[in-house]
């Protein structure tokens, strides 16, 4: 398993997410502009509204842009025997020390799912309430989660 080909999958992922939202963008700013978008009163707010979500959309557009920019400037490198830190694939095992959840802990783009040699970790970010349990910590230490309202301690099994 390598994280290059990782973190170029969660970089696809984003390209995709960036390219739809340009589009969706593109047709809130062009439904906003349109004149048959004008009021005809003043409880018609239709135009008013596509600008408020074309102007949502540009914000989302530019912050994922960021984010791709982050995930290209990240260095890609061994934790091992280091502490948890931006760029770290962590697995957590259960009390049968079996591992039950993969991590990449990236710098956006949480939630997403990225798989290699079959193998699958959701991306979190250090700002997440796991990411902020996680950051700092080593293998061998433990992180507790809200599951269905009941706390489960896990171990970290391993960091990478």
């Amino acid at each position: 398993m390598t994280k290059k080909l990782l973190f170029a999958q969660v970089l696809a992922y984003l390209q995709q997410e960036w390219e739809n939202l340009v589009q969706a963008a593109k047709e809130a700013h062009s439904t906003a502009t349109h004149p048959e978008s004008a009021a005809e009163n003043k409880y018609d707010t239709f135009g008013l509204e596509a600008a408020y979500l074309a102007e949502g959309l540009s914000r989302r557009v530019a912050e994922l842009k960021q984010t791709m920019q982050a995930y290209s400037n990240l260095p890609l490198r061994d934790f091992k025997g280091a502490n948890i830190a931006l760029g770290a694939l962590v697995e957590l095992a259960d009390k049968n020390n079996q591992v039950v959840h993969r991590f990449l802990i990236g710098p956006g783009g949480a939630g997403a799912t990225v798989t290699e040699s079959g193998i699958t970790y959701k991306v979190i970010t250090p700002s997440s309430p796991l990411g902020q349990q996680l950051i700092g910590k080593e293998e061998g230490d433990e992180v507790n989660l809200l599951i269905n309202g009941s706390t489960i301690t896990f171990e970290i099994y391993s960091v990478y």
